[in-house]
């Protein structure tokens, strides 16, 4: 890569990392192109160059997202000093504060709401995600903190509904006291009828 790609690239990446701050900020539809290019210091041309419009530098906006969301879940997971119960608390608050401080514009975009997006999300989900989320319970299991009996599928669609939970709840935990917040993680990972954290 030549002086001329570099400097490119570098600018290419500014405008990436400015729409995704304004995006998740305050939300798609409010954030205008021409916002973009002056907090990226560029001009609106260079973005409609390098992008082609406002969809496009989205659809890269929540790529650069969710490829990052995916190398901390990594991390997180290949993480050998932590418990796999440490690891469920630790990825479920980052969701909850994912889910509280990101617009829900964004989170709607991120989520699938274009269908072209949805279709990547649904394909790198396949690819990436589900191959991390599947050594996780495999570590649960190795550790006797998940039931062996249990389905991955199983437990998908319990993670799943959880975070459902989250995005149509959001004001809920906003407004909750933060011990009734912890409490809500508890019973996701102990249940209504599970032992008590602290005798585990």
């Amino acid at each position: 890569m030549n002086g001329f790609e570099k400097r490119k690239e570098r600018k290419k990446q500014a405008i990436l990392h400015t729409a995704l701050r304004l995006f998740s900020e305050s939300g798609v539809q409010k954030v205008s192109i021409k916002e973009i290019a002056a907090k990226a210091q560029v001009s609106q041309v260079t973005i409609y160059n390098y992008f082609g419009g406002k969809d496009e530098l989205l659809f890269e906006a929540v790529q650069m997202f969710i490829k990052d969301q995916t190398e901390q879940f990594r991390a997180t997971v290949q993480n050998t000093d932590q418990s796999f119960r440490d690891k469920i608390h630790k990825l479920l608050q980052d969701k909850k504060e994912n889910m509280l401080h990101l617009h829900q514009d964004f989170l709607q975009a991120v989520t699938g709401s274009h269908p072209e997006l949805k279709d990547w999300v649904d394909r790198f989900t396949a690819r990436e995600t589900i191959p991390i989320l599947t050594e996780l319970i495999e570590q649960g299991k190795a550790e006797g903190s998940v039931r062996a009996s249990l389905s991955f599928q199983s437990i998908l669609l319990y993670i799943d509904m959880y975070y459902k939970a989250l995005r149509t709840n959001a004001d809920f935990f906003t407004a909750s006291p933060e011990s009734l917040s912890e409490e809500w993680s508890d019973l996701f990972f102990y249940g209504l009828a599970g032992m008590d954290k602290d005798h585990i």
